[in-house]
C-alpha cells in the first residue's frame, strides 16, 4: 500500500526563457472535472494547467530523492536542436544533483513559478576547456 500521497507536475514551454527548456510546476489540487490546478502567484489563486500559455502536459512524479550534490566544475550543457545547439559555448553547470541510479546537471537556480528539468534526450553534456 502506497501511504505516500502522489505529486504531479504540469510542464510548460516559455519561449522567453528559452524554447529548449520546460517548465515545471507542481499540480497543488484537482478541480471538480478532474483538471490540473497550479499556483498562479500573482493572481494569488488556483487555476487550471491547461489553460495557461504554453501548457504541454502533466505527469505523475516518481523521481526519487536526492542523495547529494556535486560541484559543476568545468561541465556545460547545449541543446541538441534549436539555436543553442550551434553554441561551442553552452550553459555553465552549477552542480549535479545525484540520484541513486543517476546524475541531473543544475544550470540555474529553481524559478519561484516551478523548475526546469533538463533531460539527456534534449541536451548533450561537454567539459570546456
Amino acid at each position: 500500500m502506497d501511504t505516500q500521497p502522489a505529486r504531479y507536475y504540469a510542464y510548460f514551454t516559455d519561449a522567453a526563457e528559452s524554447e529548449d527548456d520546460e517548465l515545471e510546476v507542481l499540480v497543488e489540487s484537482w478541480d471538480d472535472d478532474g483538471r490540473a490546478l497550479i499556483l498562479d502567484q500573482e493572481e494569488g489563486r488556483l487555476v487550471v494547467a491547461k489553460d495557461r500559455p504554453g501548457f504541454l502536459r502533466v505527469e505523475r512524479d516518481n523521481e526519487p530523492q536526492v542523495r547529494g550534490v556535486l560541484p559543476g566544475g568545468n561541465w556545460r550543457l547545449r541543446a541538441k536542436e534549436g539555436p543553442s545547439s550551434r553554441s561551442g559555448i553552452g550553459t555553465p553547470i552549477i552542480a549535479f544533483l545525484v540520484y541513486d541510479t543517476y546524475v541531473r546537471p543544475v544550470t540555474r537556480l529553481p524559478s519561484p513559478n516551478g523548475r526546469w528539468k533538463t533531460t539527456s534526450a534534449r541536451y548533450d553534456l561537454f567539459q570546456s576547456d
